[in-house]
């Protein structure tokens, strides 16, 4: 089947396993030491508070990985603009348009993109960055352009 656009969208995600490892061990360290040098001292539950420091800092990196799982996969094909919402490989949502009089807007000053037809309002890219939402715009344009432009040949074409 040939495919006018096949992108996923992924969350920007700059730290690696090992980098949250060195991360962890970075907090972890000083934390544990000055938690030992407090006790020692005889404030004891400083070391306790240390570590539901560190503790609640791991889960909620934890949280922000889990988050990274999810991902937009945009498929132009010959007939359907399809819009599947991911969790790792997983497919949690689908949304099937009709590409004829599909439109993409930017919105400048809430910064979002969004496609629309007949009525639906759909978000993407909710995960990039402004600079990388106006490149998915007129990739997703070009796209259309071409799709549109296939189309009308084939519609076109003189039949027997």
């Amino acid at each position: 089947m040939n495919n006018f656009l096949n992108i996923k969208i992924y969350p920007n995600n700059s730290l690696s396993p090992k980098g949250f490892f060195l991360l962890m061990a970075f907090i972890t360290i000083p934390c544990l030491t000055i938690g030992i040098m407090f006790m020692v001292m005889g404030a004891w539950p400083v070391l306790g508070f240390m570590g539901l420091e560190v503790f609640l800092i791991y889960i909620f990196f934890k949280i922000l990985f889990h988050k990274n799982n999810f991902y937009e996969h945009i498929i132009l094909d010959t007939k359907h603009f399809n819009i599947f919402y991911n969790n790792k490989n997983k497919t949690i949502d689908t949304i099937v348009l009709e590409p004829t009089w599909l439109q993409v807007k930017l919105n400048k000053t809430e910064k979002s993109l969004f496609v629309l037809t007949h009525g639906k309002i759909i978000e993407l890219g909710k995960c990039l960055a402004f600079k990388e939402k106006v490149s998915l715009a007129k990739t997703i344009d070009d796209a259309l352009f071409n799709w549109k432009k296939n189309n009308q040949n084939f519609n076109s074409a003189p039949k027997h």
